[in-house]
């Protein structure tokens, strides 16, 4: 009864502590896209913006693979102002979760 109270409080708290560090948090699913605020610069044209995005995924909270680092995105893209970043989140419980951002600028 010990160990089967122990297992249940440790699945309890690996719930809360993958959902307390994602901004969008389904208990079982995630498909959530949400701004982040970067720098507040005003954009001139938004036809000639640039986009960029880079991704990492998480299988069972054990292994993440990827880069999804804003300066790394910019660069790539060619991007020398930043005007806004957008964040996807995927996720399936705790046994998958992707997130990708995307880069906007000039």
């Amino acid at each position: 009864m010990k160990k089967f109270l122990a297992g249940g409080l440790l699945a309890l708290s690996l719930v809360f502590i993958t959902q307390s560090q994602s901004k969008a948090t389904g208990l079982f699913y995630t498909n959530a896209t949400y701004p982040i605020a970067v720098t507040g610069a005003k954009v001139q044209d938004p036809t000639m913006l640039k986009k960029g995005t880079g991704s990492t995924t998480n299988v069972l909270w054990c292994v993440e693979i990827g880069d999804a680092g804003i300066d790394e995105i910019a660069r790539k893209a060619g991007i020398k102002r930043i005007t806004h970043v957008d964040v996807n989140e995927k996720s399936v419980f705790i046994f998958w979760r992707g997130l990708t951002v995307t880069v906007y600028g000039e």
